[in-house]
């Protein structure tokens, strides 16, 4: 009988180590994934930010002079603000692409999935939750 619960123990002993390789590796996948992907959202957010930047300034020229301080003053709020914006949505739709090319809904853990899901497949899960 001892030797059937040493077993035992070895068994769940050998499933457990391997359920926490399983996490740390997706653990360091995620963890790159969202330092690379956050690269990426600094990146997008200034070069929106520099072009609507640039359309602004093209804006005010267009402006008679009188008109021109406010004119600006209100496009580079507009400008900086459209731009961070802009690049959260992009980001948040290139995170979608490269998820679903490169298959890493298995390699990532949950939570960083959950950044990137869609309002259906938010509305699908919180269903199949509440039905269990």
């Amino acid at each position: 009988m001892n030797g059937e619960m040493d077993e035992l123990d070895e068994k769940e002993r050998e499933k457990r180590k391997n359920d926490q390789i399983e996490y740390r590796k997706k653990q360091k996948a995620s963890n790159t994934f969202l330092f690379l992907g956050t690269i990426c959202e600094v990146i997008l957010c200034f070069g929106f930010v520099f072009v609507f930047f640039i359309i602004s300034i093209l804006i005010v020229a267009k402006v008679p002079e009188s008109a021109q301080q406010i004119v600006y003053n209100i496009l580079m709020i507009i400008s900086f603000l459209g731009g961070l914006v802009s690049g959260f949505f992009v980001y948040r739709t290139l995170g979608r692409l490269v998820i679903k090319k490169m298959n890493l809904k298995e390699k990532l853990r949950e939570d960083v999935l959950n950044q990137f899901k869609t309002r259906k497949e938010f509305k699908t899960d919180y269903e199949k939750k509440k039905n269990r």
